[in-house]
Order: structure tokens, then C-alpha cells, then sequence
């Protein structure tokens, strides 16, 4: 918006809307990441109100960026959520959302990976998210340019940690939430607001909505309660789930109680933290013994969302179990429901609950508890990569499948990956702390299937230096030259070719002797010299990695292998070649029904017969692998293989094929986020007379 530019007018709030159905699949989503709203949310007109005007009012021609700060527990988040919920319709082009916590590490926020969950969400697939930082900051900022989005940023410390996540946009809105002032946003010309602890009248309505069953002489001491709280909404919440709980008890009996600890009042002076642990406690004492035990243990998770399975395997529960006790902590506001079938602490209620482990578990109980988490996700990992690769692939862990392991689709295990990202990366550190190491390779052996996926490299690089040494430790020398070969996979794709060298050679060198770990660190090999533009040594390594299959009796290992070399000898300019090779793996990939490896040869087979003004032949394979990679839903394959048919119906002028698959190319790249869209529109426009 232009300093010229008039105000918009917000639209009035959102109060009931019917969910229309939903339409068809589309290749391109909108965004549409907020959390729900507060259930309970009291007054906060002011903050609401404050909002809205400044972003009405900002005319400085670039992104709005609002800050809330505050106190933890003081109703940032709520506020936040409430304001964008009543103004969604305004942002129809989408609303990310994001809590910064989730992506924290030891030094900092991994950005790089909140910028390629907004680039995802935002339409552009998996393959044109680049790998570097400042690349994907610079496509989230061209991808954002001309759209009107809500970007809510939970639980920013830093301004530096806002500043990449901007819209391009002037029409897009930023509201940020801290417990902080970023002063280093007036840079971005952001405005600020601080959000204070409820006041009396406020205080007082909210506990009258927990306890709508107030007796009369309890209403005259609600404000003692307000006051004793500090006017926290968590506070107060926690204070109603007391009463709650224990209705015998009068709010004179529970400002008795509070009164009495003198350390909690010490501590709400003191920025609201601290304090807020006597109404924890208080909540805490009156739950029966296995919601408490469920709430202490539960704070040994080391993130503060989890899933009922994690809480359930923690505490050696069952899931029904399990799921009744969350259901007392949810009565009593300790934990929350996060939206998507999971639960979340909130962060002084985590704290909480980990010293109430420290004060009333003893350490075996504890250890046990990490233990049985750690095994959990394990084997949740590997079955979701038996989901997503499938029960063919070669893999180094023996594990025997359990009747309490998870069931994913292919697609559900995918969604779960991505859920768990961080705590995945938390349990492979503990399972290292514990000395567990046997278990922190067959993690990353599972992992494979999401980090490949899904460029995940931060992690990706991080557990597999740890699966490296585990491996080692474990005397497990086929499972150092796995993960040492999936670490150099990474390395490979980041283009850091001395990296990925350096533990290749070291992988080669301890799958001696072992014929399977001997074929996948060739294939990497071959991969690495064909990026390198080495092709004679690509050759000598892929052709010993298929000799190696053959002698495994592995067809699906041989198909693989001979693909990669007649790809690579097309690469190299040596068509017939690669044509001979190419036709070989066809033939192969036919016969043992793998329909996947069929489309893929199909591709690689159609670009050469391309190059040999082999039309008909080149038209016949790749409209094959478009049909498979179409039902298969993987578009950047689809999208190779029509490219191919481009240039075939160019050679051949045959209008038909070129609109067509000019047509469905403009949608993938559309949908993916590709540059190449402007050339595939091109195309279109060159038919119009």
C-alpha cells in the first residue's frame, strides 16, 4: 500500500460461516496453516483493535510486520490467533503459520528449514526447493511478491529471526509473537505492541467463563484470585481447572492454599514465570496418581507437541489407557489439543511437569521413560519407511515387525515424518546420550526415507554423522557403509563433492566383503563422478555395481543399475550406447512387473530416442511413463517426460501433443513453483493465431 493509497477497510469479522464442501483435487493448494482459535478468550479489544488499525493504517509500501510482546502465559498467542481467524477471508491467498520453537537447535533457528515448510505449503514442490539458505529466501520473497497472505511467527527471541520469513508483498500482513521486544524489526518498519496481563473486570470474566456454576459468595472473591494470578489467562486458567477438579473446593479455599506458598508470590513478582508454578503444582497434586504420573513423565518429551502412541509408550500404557488420562490433563488445561490429532505443552506448563519428574520419579523410572520413548520412534521410523520404499529395499536392520507398530500409507507416513520432525532428531541424540548406538543407525537407516524425500539436510547431516559413529561403535561394518554412503547422498545433493568423496572412500573400504553395501557405495560413486562430468569413472563403478546385483540374483538391483549407466552414457554423449543400455533395462524392468523403474527408464530411453529423430519410438515410452508417473503423483518425472514430448511434437509439428502436454506442463510447474512456467506458456501462446 502506497503512502497516496487510501486505508483499506477491513472487512467485518468472521462470526459463523458454513464449511462448503470440499471441490476437487487441485494441483495447486492454498495455504491454510493456522492453529484454531482460543476456545476461551476474554475482552482484548484493545489488543484486537490495535491490530486492525495499524493494519489499516500502514502505508509504507512493504509487508505490515506487528509484534506482540510479553510475559509468557500473558495471551500473545490468543490474541494473534483470534485476530487472524476474524480476518482469514482477507488473506485468500493464504495463511502460514509457524512456531519458531519447533525449529530451534542448539544455536539458533534453522531457518532455512521454515523457509522450505513455507515454500511447500505455498505450492512449490519438493525438487524446486532449492538447498541454500539465501536461495530459498529469495524464492520465498519472488514467490510472495504479488500475493496478499497472513504469516503468524510464534515464539520469535531474535529480529534476525523474522527478517527472511517477510513477504514480498505489500499487501501481506507479519504478526509476530515474543516474550521479548524486537527492537531490531524497526528496521522492517514494524510496529509494536505489548500485551499486559489482564485487568480485573477481564480476569474476572474469564474465570466466570471456566466456572459458569460460580456460587454467589465466590463471585465477591474472584478479584483476590485475578490478583493472586497476576492476571495471566494461563494462570487463571489453571487456577479454574483446580476448581474444577476438586469441587468441594470454594475459591476462598483456593486463594487460602495460594496464599500460603510464599515462594509463589515471590515468583510472580518476578516476569510471571516462576509464579505460575504454585497453580501447576496445585493442579498437579489434586490429578489422580496416573494422570500424574502420565503429566511428569510426559515432560521428559524433549519437545512440547507429541502424539497419544508417544505419551501411551512412555508410560508403558496402552493407547485407550493412554487416552482417557490425556483426556483428565485436557480437562485440567495442562496439556492442549494442537489440531491435528496431537497434543502440545504449553512451555511453563513443560517446564512444570520436567521438575515435577525430577522431584517424584526416580532415576531407573526415568531412564526407562527416555528408553521407551527412544524405542518408540524407532520403530515408528522404520515403519513408515517400509510405507514409503517399500518392503523391497535392502536394509542393513533386522528389526522384526511388532503388532504395537505404527500403520502408515506411503502418503501418512510422509505427514508423520514431517510432524515428528524435530522430536526425531531429538530422540536420535538421546538415544546417542544413552549410549544406545545401535539403535542411532537403524534410525537413520528409517530416516532415509524422509530426508531424501524431503532435502531435510540440517538433519540429515546431523544424524548421520552420529549413525556413522554408532555403527563404528556397534563393530556393524555393513551399517557404517550405509550410513556413511546415505550421508554422502547428502553431500552429493548440497554439491559438496569433497564431502561426499571423503566418506565414500571410507564407506568402500568397510563394505569390503560384503556384495550388497559394495553395490550401493559403487552406485553413489558413479553418481558422484557423473555430477563431477567424470563419466569414464561414473562408468567403471555403476558397471561394477551391476555386475555386483547380477551376482546377488537383485533384478530390481540390475534394472536400478542399468538405467543409471545408459543415463549416464547418454549424458556422455554416447547415444547408441546409452540407447543399447537403456533398452536392456526396458526389457528387465518389463519382466519383473516394476512399473516405477519402467517409467523411469521410459524417460532416459525417450530423451535418447529424441536425439536419434527416433519420433515414434521416443513418443510411445515416454506417453507410457506420463500415464505411470501420473497415477503415481509424481510430477517432476511427469514433467521430464512430457519436456521430452515437447520437443518430439516440435520435430515432428505435431500441434496436437505439443498443446497438450505444453498445457499439463504449465499446471506442474504452476503447481511446483518452476521458472520454467514463462516457457511453457510460451509454447501456448506460439499456437494462437
Amino acid at each position: 500500500m502506497s503512502a497516496e493509497t487510501e486505508p483499506e477497510r477491513l472487512p467485518v469479522p468472521i462470526t459463523h460461516r458454513t464449511r462448503r464442501p470440499a471441490g476437487p483435487a487441485q494441483l495447486r493448494e492454498i495455504p491454510q496453516q493456522l492453529p484454531p482459535p482460543p476456545p476461551l478468550f476474554v475482552n482484548r479489544t484493545s489488543e484486537l483493535s490495535t491490530i486492525s488499525d495499524k493494519v489499516t493504517g500502514a502505508s509504507h509500501g512493504r509487508a505490515t510486520v506487528i509484534a506482540l510482546s510479553g510475559l509468557g502465559g500473558v495471551g500473545k498467542t490468543a490474541a494473534v490467533l483470534t485476530w487472524a481467524h476474524n480476518y482469514r477471508d482477507r488473506f485468500a491467498e493464504g495463511q502460514l503459520y509457524v512456531n519458531l520453537a519447533d525449529y530451534r537447535r542448539p544455536g539458533g533457528v534453522e531457518l532455512s528449514e521454515v523457509l522450505g515448510s513455507f515454500l511447500r505449503g505455498l505450492g512449490v514442490r519438493e525438487d524446486y526447493v532449492p538447498s541454500s539458505f539465501p536461495e530459498r529466501a529469495a524464492m520465498f520473497r519472488s514467490r510472495t511478491l504479488t500475493k496478499r497472505l497472513l504469516v503468524v511467527l510464534e515464539n520469535a527471541d531474535q529480529a534476525a529471526q523474522v527478517r527472511p520469513l517477510i513477504p514480498g508483498s505489500s499487501a501481506s500482513v507479519v504478526l509476530v509473537t515474543s516474550r521479548r521486544k524486537l527492537g531490531g524489526l524497526i528496521t522492517e518498519g514494524a510496529e509494536f505492541i505489548d500485551v499486559d496481563p489482564l485487568t480485573a473486570p477481564d480476569g474476572r470474566q474469564l474465570i466466570a467463563e471456566i466456572l459458569p456454576a460460580l456460587h454467589t459468595d465466590d463471585h465477591a472473591c474472584i478479584g483476590d484470585l485475578v490478583r493472586l494470578c497476576g492476571g495471566l489467562p494461563l494462570a487463571l486458567c489453571v487456577a479454574g481447572a483446580q476448581l474444577t477438579m476438586r469441587k468441594q473446593w470454594s475459591i476462598p479455599r483456593l486463594i487460602r492454599y495460594l496464599q500460603d506458598d510464599r515462594q509463589r508470590l515471590e515468583r510472580l513478582a518476578f516476569e510471571g514465570e516462576d509464579g505460575v508454578r504454585a497453580m501447576f503444582d496445585a493442579a498437579y497434586s489434586e490429578l489422580p496418581e496416573g494422570a500424574r504420573r502420565l503429566y511428569r513423565l510426559l515432560g521428559l518429551h524433549p519437545g512440547p507437541r507429541f502424539s497419544l502412541e508417544t505419551a501411551a509408550a512412555m508410560a508403558g500404557l496402552t493407547t485407550n489407557t493412554a487416552d482417557g488420562l490425556l483426556g483428565v490433563l485436557l480437562t485440567s488445561n495442562l496439556v492442549q489439543e494442537s489440531g491435528d490429532d496431537r497434543y502440545r505443552f504449553h512451555d511453563l506448563v513443560h517446564l512444570h511437569a520436567r521438575t515435577m519428574v525430577e522431584r517424584d520419579e526416580s532415576t531407573p523410572a526415568v531412564g526407562v521413560a527416555v528408553r521407551l520413548m527412544v524405542e518408540w520412534y524407532a520403530r515408528a521410523a522404520a515403519a513408515a519407511d517400509r510405507a514409503v520404499m517399500g518392503e523391497g529395499r535392502w536394509r542393513v536392520s533386522d528389526r522384526d515387525r511388532a503388532e504395537s507398530d505404527p500403520e502408515f500409507t506411503g502418503q501418512s507416513a510422509m505427514a508423520w515424518f514431517s510432524a515428528e520432525q524435530s522430536n526425531l532428531l531429538a530422540a536420535v541424540h538421546e538415544a546417542w546420550r544413552l549410549e544406545m548406538y545401535e539403535t542411532v543407525w537403524m534410525f537413520c537407516e528409517s530416516l532415509w526415507a524422509f530426508y531424501y524425500n524431503m532435502k531435510v539436510y540440517s538433519d540429515w547431516v546431523d544424524t548421520h554423522r552420529l549413525g556413522v559413529d554408532g555403527a563404528r561403535r556397534c563393530g556393524n561394518r555393513p551399517a557404517e557403509a550405509r550410513i556413511r554412503n546415505q550421508l554422502a547422498r547428502a553431500f552429493i545433493d548440497l554439491r559438496d563433492f569433497e564431502s561426499a568423496d571423503e566418506q565414500l572412500a571410507a564407506a568402500i573400504s568397510v563394505a569390503q566383503g560384503d556384495l550388497r553395501s559394495e553395490a550401493v557405495v559403487l552406485e553413489s560413486r558413479g553418481l558422484l563422478f557423473r555430477a563431477l562430468g567424470r563419466f569414464d569413472a561414473s562408468e567403471a563403478n555403476l558397471r561394477r555395481a551391476r555386475d555386483l546385483n547380477h551376482q546377488l540374483g537383485s533384478d530390481r538391483g540390475v534394472v536400478i543399475q542399468t538405467y543409471q549407466l545408459g543415463d549416464m552414457l547418454v549424458q556422455a554423449g554416447r547415444t547408441d550406447d546409452g540407447l543399447r543400455t537403456l533398452t536392456e533395462a526396458m526389457t528387465i524392468a518389463e519382466r519383473i512387473q516394476d512399473s516405477m523403474c519402467t517409467a523411469k527408464v521410459g524417460i532416459a530411453l525417450g530423451s535418447a530416442y529424441e536425439s536419434l529423430a527416433r519420433f515414434d519410438d521416443a513418443r510411445s515410452v515416454l506417453g507410457s511413463a506420463v500415464l505411470t508417473t501420473r497415477s503415481n503423483q509424481l510430477p517432476v518425472k511427469e514433467a521430464q517426460a512430457l519436456e521430452i514430448l515437447v520437443k518430439v511434437a516440435q520435430h515432428d509439428n505435431d500441434r496436437e501433443l505439443l498443446h497438450d502436454s505444453a498445457e499439463r506442463l504449465v499446471q506442474l510447474y504452476e503447481a511446483a513453483g518452476s521458472p520454467l512456467v514463462h516457457v511453457a506458456k510460451s509454447l501456448l501462446d506460439e499456437e494462437r493465431p
